[in-house]
């Protein structure tokens, strides 16, 4: 499907909030894998499709920074194009401190 300038539009995720929750957790356990920063743009990109309400972004990411521990280590500006260069939070999981 194209639109009427002919570029590509982002399929739907056509599932429930719950099931693109679920993927979206799926993406971010992936990053923290690879052990360096990250980033929402990062999470997109392992998306197969956009969510039916922008909002779900957010609302995902709370909860990944709930159950996966994460912090703030920094900023960038995002690259997606319907964000124009906004704010960018870099994200890691919270290091445990070692025990003495």
């Amino acid at each position: 499907m194209g639109s009427a300038k002919g570029l590509p539009v982002p399929m739907l995720f056509e599932t429930s909030k719950e099931e693109f929750f679920e993927a979206f957790l799926d993406a971010v356990a992936g990053l923290i894998g690879e052990a360096r920063p990250f980033s929402n743009d990062d999470v997109r990109k392992r998306l197969s499709s956009e969510p039916r309400e922008s909002n779900w972004y957010g609302a995902a990411m709370g909860r990944a920074v709930a159950e996966f521990s994460l912090i703030e280590v920094g900023y960038n500006k995002s690259r997606t194009r319907s964000r124009n260069g906004g704010r960018l939070i870099l994200w890691e999981p919270k290091k445990e401190r070692a025990e003495s």
